[in-house]
This record gives C-alpha cells, structure tokens and sequence, in this order.
C-alpha cells in the first residue's frame, strides 16, 4: 500500500510538471505530438486535434512529446509549429512551464492541508512544546503547553527573549514565571553549561506560533501561507543544494542525500507516524524540490536547456544542433549515474541501520 501510494504520488508530480510544459508548448504555438501517462511502451493512445493522448504501460510519471524538440532533429516542414523554430523567448516560456506548474502545485497543497488543519499565527505566548526525559526542565515540572510568563523580572513575548534571558544564567539556575490553566505559578529551572546534542540548557521546545482554524471565506490567507512555505523551501532546499555541490567539488561524499528508495522510506515513515495529511504535505515539499532542481544550469535539466535557448537570445545565432544533443546525453548520463550512485547509498545505510 505504501508502495502504491509512494508511486502514484510522484507519478502526479512528474506528470504535472510535463503538463506546464504542455501547456506552455500549445499557448506559443508549439505542436505537442504526443502527451503520455506513464512511460512507454504504449497500452491505447487517441488522438484529439493533433495531440495523441496515450496510456502507458510504466506507471511512472508522464512526457510530453513536442514536435522539433530534440536539437538534433531535423524539421524539414512546419517549422514555425517546432519547438527548434521558435524564439529563444518562447522556447524559455515553454522550458519555465514544468517548473512553475510544480510550485503552484506546492502551493496548492499547502492551501490545502491549511485550510484542513488551520494557519499557524505568531502570538506574543511563548508556550512549551515539548519537555525533553530527565532534563532540567522536567525536574522541575514544566510540561507540555505551560506558558513562560516571565524569566526573573523580564516579561517574554517570543522564543528569542527566553532563549537571550536563561542565557544569562547557565551554569546556575533561573526562577520562571509559569502560565497554565491552574494559574500562575514560579518554578526554579536549573540551566546546563553544556546540555547533550540536541537539547537547550532547560531541555525544552518552545515556540509562539498557534494554529488557527480558517471560517471558508478565509482561504485566501491559506493562499498567501502556502505562496511563503514555498518561497521557504525554495530557498532551504537551494542552499541545501548549493552546500551539497560544494561538498562534491572537495571530494567530500554528501550526506542527508537521498534517492527515490529513501524518498520512499520517508513516506512510509512519514504515513506511519503522522498520517496522510502529513504525506500530502511532504509531497507538496518534494514538488519544490522538483522545482528547484530542475532549474539548475545543468545539461539535459531544463535550466540547461534556458542556458542554450539564453545563448541563442544573447548571440542571435542558434547553438550547433550536434553540441547541443551531445552536451545533453552527456548530461542524462551523468544524472542516471549520480541517482544510481545515491540509490546505491540509500541500500547500503538501510543494510546498515539492519546490521
């Protein structure tokens, strides 16, 4: 069942960036030969208009075949409908269609699992979160959904007064002005100097964020929340990215890299501890992932492909058809050979944690 579900998800999300591609290729004028569902060979196709509609027997994701889109292929006649014969401007709107198809789709998701759940809304309560086992904080009887009133005489309105105030006194302790349903009361919180890995000197979570259910007419603010959890992601998983390149270029082995086997042991995890919801929101992330990588300047990645149809634009001359088709194949097979090196990482930890 987590199988099925792991596959028919990312087979949505393969299948909605080729459909932005679809729909960029119709609207400047491009034919689409072919959209498929599912990766050939072919189980039933039907043609509407010009397009050929197809089934597939892989149930994995999807393709849309444009007329002319190979830079090697030659187009002797309806040139003006070939990708190849299109403006680099046009050619970008068409290449850009599958990255943003992707993140309105995030978007969409993390509408959606808003408008189920509620908003989280910053509030001036610092609340406790979570209380670590043996730790200060659990000495001394703090609990899950106390309010930190007060540290001595400093009122706390987010988590970075708490965190600055108990600061001060490590290495001692601190009195603590606690806020619950019983009242308030002050508590004396030792503080570690060195706390283990993971853990502040009180051993506590805190955070100053509620969850706030939205009436209907609201969903708007859901919008503008899942439009900022995207924009957030895009940006940790560019610099997760980044960091991971630059840890390749040293001769370092990545780590925290995972291919489609520890993508599906996340989703099996994920299913197991939170719940569907959370599955639906974690593939909401791994659609900006989709996003994101797919824009890198890498050949046979659709920001390759922009760096060509950006050449064409800035020299007025079209890349050489046989460099460009090369550089391309060179570059799927160096994407097939990473994803295969990963893959095979994914295993051997799996084997280990077994071991």
């Amino acid at each position: 069942m987590d199988l099925l579900l792991f596959v028919a998800a990312l087979s949505v999300l393969v299948l909605v960036h080729e459909f932005g591609h679809f729909l960029a290729a119709i609207k400047v004028g491009v034919w689409v030969e072919e959209f498929g569902l599912g990766l050939p060979p072919r189980i039933k196709g039907k043609k509407i208009g010009r397009t050929v509609f197809s089934l597939n027997a892989l149930p994995i994701g999807g393709f849309c075949k444009m007329y002319g889109e190979d830079a090697a292929e030659e187009v002797e006649k309806n040139r003006g409908e070939s990708f190849v014969g299109k403006k680099p401007w046009q050619k970008m709107i068409i290449i850009l269609g599958g990255v943003t198809m992707n993140l309105l789709l995030a978007v969409v998701i993390f509408t959606m699992v808003y408008a189920i759940t509620g908003l989280p809304v910053e509030t001036k309560k610092v609340k406790i979160v979570e209380v670590s086992d043996n730790s200060p904080a659990q000495t001394a009887g703090l609990k899950k959904d106390d309010q930190v009133v007060m540290v001595g005489d400093k009122r706390i309105n987010k988590p970075e007064d708490l965190t600055e105030e108990v600061a001060k006194y490590k290495g001692g302790s601190v009195w603590l002005t606690i806020g619950s349903g019983e009242g308030e009361r002050v508590v004396e919180v030792a503080v570690r100097a060195n706390p283990p890995a993971g853990e502040g000197s009180m051993g506590v979570v805190i955070s100053n964020t509620e969850i706030v259910k939205m009436r209907w007419y609201e969903l708007y603010k859901g919008v503008g929340a899942g439009f900022k959890e995207a924009y957030f992601w895009g940006k940790q998983i560019a610099e997760g990215l980044a960091k991971t390149v630059g840890e390749v270029f040293s001769g370092r082995m990545p780590k925290d890299v995972s291919g489609p086997i520890g993508m599906y042991q996340a989703t099996s995890a994920i299913k197991k501890n939170q719940g569907l919801l959370a599955v639906f929101h974690f593939f909401g992330l791994v659609s900006v992932n989709l996003a994101v990588v797919n824009i890198l300047p890498f050949p046979a990645l659709d920001g390759g492909r922009l760096l060509f149809a950006g050449y064409e634009m800035i020299s007025r001359k079209r890349p050489n058809p046989k460099f460009e088709s090369v550089i391309n194949n060179l570059g799927m097979t160096l994407l097939l050979g990473l994803i295969l090196l990963i893959t095979i990482g994914d295993v051997l930890r799996i084997l280990g944690n077994r071991g």
